[in-house]
């Protein structure tokens, strides 16, 4: 496919007391999970990080914020001017069931006047888990330099195509953009995970 993945991978996980990216599910840790699914169906990863030296994953290109201290929209930020692609799927290290048929299927649905492609679960749009387009730099960086760092606040000023829940329950729904943050969030995907096998 014509386009990147980028994990995010720089927040402090104080709520899981320890880094989320590298705990385990069926032997594999998070970051190595979600790398493996995005390298299976898009020709570049890069791993946004605060702490390189820790994501030195084969693969898969590691770069700095530009813009430190802005939680996950100075990551997308990041990544976006980071890579080739004019589309990329972007992601959160701590989303274990994320799979390539999802991926593929929000990357398709990118029609060439949309900046962002957005699930919605339970009537929210899930941000972290969406694609976008290059285009979008100029506008996340504007609501950075307002001292706006809610990744959603930039929407207002693209073109953002929202994919309803509906539509999505073929990948696997809801459970696709469980994430971990905490050690009992853990524990429920353990058990979501034996579900699945």
């Amino acid at each position: 496919m014509d386009a990147a993945g980028i994990i995010l991978a720089g927040g402090k996980s104080s709520r899981f007391k320890g880094n989320k990216a590298f705990a385990e599910i069926s032997s594999q840790r998070l970051i190595e999970r979600v790398v493996h699914v995005l390298k299976s169906v898009l020709p570049k990863v890069i791993i946004v990080t605060n702490t390189p030296e820790d994501y030195q994953i084969s693969n898969a290109e590691t770069v700095l914020d530009i813009l430190p201290g802005r939680g996950p929209l100075g990551g997308i930020h990041a990544g976006l001017i980071a890579s080739p692609y004019e589309l990329n799927f972007v992601t959160a290290c701590d989303m274990p069931f994320i799979n390539k048929e999802l991926v593929k299927y929000l990357v398709d649905q990118a029609a060439a006047d949309d900046d962002a492609v957005v699930p919605v679960i339970g009537g929210y749009p899930e941000p972290l888990a969406a694609v976008y387009r290059r285009t979008c730099i100029k506008y996340i960086e504007n609501v950075i330099l307002a001292d706006i760092y809610q990744v959603k606040s930039f929407y207002k000023f693209i073109n953002v195509k929202y994919i309803p829940e509906e539509e999505l329950l073929g990948f696997g729904g809801e459970k696709l953009f469980f994430n971990i943050n905490t050690r009992d969030d853990l524990k429920i995907a353990l058990k979501m995970e034996k579900k699945i096998k």
